[in-house]
């Protein structure tokens, strides 16, 4: 386990990452491999688009509602020093298992 995973563990990663959160990650990964297949005209850019920011409004659900307050911004502080970009990224890695 890399440090980051370590901290974000310890400040309630695994309960940030409820089935809601794992749904939409898996969501995002299908619609973002039909879209890799569909250039130059991308029909599914949009899509993805709004599967992101419906992720980041569930993250912040989860946030609110699974961590204390205390915990949650401890929490928060750590992953919005992540762009949006790696935190997308770091979501697949986790719930695929391989940051273990």
């Amino acid at each position: 386990m890399d440090k980051q995973t370590l901290m974000l563990e310890l400040k309630g990663l695994s309960r940030v990452v409820s089935g809601d959160v794992q749904h939409l990650v898996y969501k995002r990964q299908a619609v973002n491999d039909l879209a890799d297949s569909y250039e130059p005209i991308n029909p599914f850019g949009e899509m993805v688009h709004g599967i992101e920011t419906d992720l980041i409004h569930a993250i912040d659900r989860s946030i609110h509602n699974n961590l204390s307050r205390e915990e949650g911004n401890a929490f928060a502080a750590q992953w919005y020093q992540m762009s949006a970009y790696q935190q997308m990224r770091y979501l697949e890695d986790y719930v695929q298992g391989r940051l273990q």
